[in-house]
């Protein structure tokens, strides 16, 4: 008989070892994390058989609400609501939140202004000579003025 760990027999071939119908090994470089996603607990805690994942989430509707802060530091409840695997991700929680959104944009226009400040020589040479900066600056703050100003 040989020698087995974790299941596995050692040597050249690898033979998974049995598992219960419908039941998968967890690898052991990955993390299985289980959690409550809603504030109310099941008041009937019964096991059920659910088919797929869609029926799951239809039959637990799990949600947690978090407070987002702002950019102003002000508090802003959201709750998020987990109808599939995808509500999970960063894209999936970035879709239910409007200041999510918000930050993601953000986040776009500061990469596009950091990739052109790294790529433009001409730019870069502006922004290198303090006296030229400035001017850049002024004009800058020139254009915003002219074109409807900051919302104060």
């Amino acid at each position: 008989m040989a020698k087995t760990l974790y299941g596995y027999t050692i040597g050249a071939n690898i033979n998974e070892k049995d598992a219960p119908a419908g039941v998968k090994i967890v690898p052991d470089n990955k993390t299985l994390m289980a959690l409550q996603l809603n504030d109310e607990p099941d008041d009937t805690a019964e096991p059920r058989r659910h088919k797929n994942m869609k029926e799951i989430f239809e039959h637990y509707k799990p949600q947690r609400e978090i407070d987002l802060k702002t950019k102003d530091g002000d508090s802003d409840d959201m709750v998020f609501k987990f109808n599939g695997i995808k509500s999970f991700t960063k894209d999936g929680l970035i879709d239910q939140s409007p200041l999510l959104q918000e930050l993601k944009e953000e986040e776009g226009i500061y990469a596009k202004f950091k990739d052109v400040l790294q790529t433009n020589e001409k730019l870069k040479g502006v922004i290198k000579n303090p006296e030229h900066k400035k001017e850049f600056v002024e004009l800058l703050e020139a254009l915003i003025e002219e074109l409807g100003g900051e919302d104060e």
